[in-house]
């Protein structure tokens, strides 16, 4: 086997784990998608380290970020009370807070909800401020159990690796 190939692979691999669980805090970096990604080109370019059924379950774990990602917002400013338009602007302020970094990632769920609270669900400011800290709680318990399934991922290559 070529040593430049190898290196290259081990790279990959190595970047791709790291830059995924960094990317599941991050906005635009899809952290476990890339943790994925570096597997499989591992898995392409040097067959007999990682096996497919770790494959298979990374791609299963990834699909799954993506679900508490999108559910955990929505979540907690349900549980919180919050009507379809508090649901809904808490969808839409997370998405514009992606123009903003990581101040823009926290604040806009709270933000949307808020607002949409206010202006179209026509709530008091009691019931749209709980909305919102209920979108910034559930973002926040999102996040963690994605930072938890970040983490999964790589032990799961890692220990793989190890018995591969």
């Amino acid at each position: 086997m070529d040593l430049a190939l190898e290196v290259l692979a081990w790279t990959v691999l190595v970047v791709c784990c790291l830059g995924g669980v960094i990317g599941v805090i991050l906005p635009v970096v899809p952290g476990a998608f890339l943790i994925l990604a570096g597997a499989v080109v591992h898995k392409l370019m040097l067959p007999g380290w990682l096996s497919w059924w770790t494959i298979g379950v990374l791609a299963v774990v990834a699909v799954l970020d993506r679900a508490v990602d999108i559910l955990g917002t929505v979540l907690g400013a349900r549980w919180a009370g919050a009507t379809r338009w508090g649901l809904a602007g808490a969808a839409a302020g997370g998405v514009v807070g992606l123009f903003f970094g990581l101040p823009g990632l926290l604040l806009g769920p709270v933000i949307g909800a808020f607002c949409a609270e206010v202006v179209f669900a026509r709530r008091g400011m009691e019931a749209s401020v709980k909305s919102g800290v209920g979108a910034g709680i559930g973002f926040g318990v999102s996040t963690a159990l994605k930072v938890a399934l970040a983490l999964f991922m790589v032990a799961l290559v890692a220990f793989d690796v190890m018995m591969g």
